[in-house]
């Protein structure tokens, strides 16, 4: 039974890193083509960023992290990572027989 729960754990642990990296580079890349549209279209998008930048690719990376919030794929890497976390802290902390 224990090798069998094991067995369980790393294969969702497997399929939760799968998923965080997958959503992670999903996330980058939504915010990485921020860096190339026209300064008109991205400068509604800055907070922290100075209105006096002339590229879109100069906006700091506060801003960066923020704009990645609007995509709900962020939240799916985030809860993945969460996830990953506990399974890890459980199977460490798993009662030795």
């Amino acid at each position: 039974m224990i090798i069998l729960n094991k067995a369980l754990g790393l294969i969702s642990a497997i399929v939760l890193l799968f998923i965080t990296v997958v959503a992670g580079f999903y996330a980058i890349f939504q915010v990485n083509q921020l860096a190339i549209l026209p300064i008109e279209d991205c400068r509604s998008s800055f907070i922290f960023t100075p209105e006096s930048v002339e590229y879109c690719s100069d906006i700091y990376l506060v801003d960066e992290m923020l704009i990645a919030f609007r995509f709900p794929v962020t939240y799916v890497a985030l809860a993945a990572v969460i996830g990953l976390v506990v399974l890890v802290v459980k199977f460490f902390h798993a009662p030795k027989d």
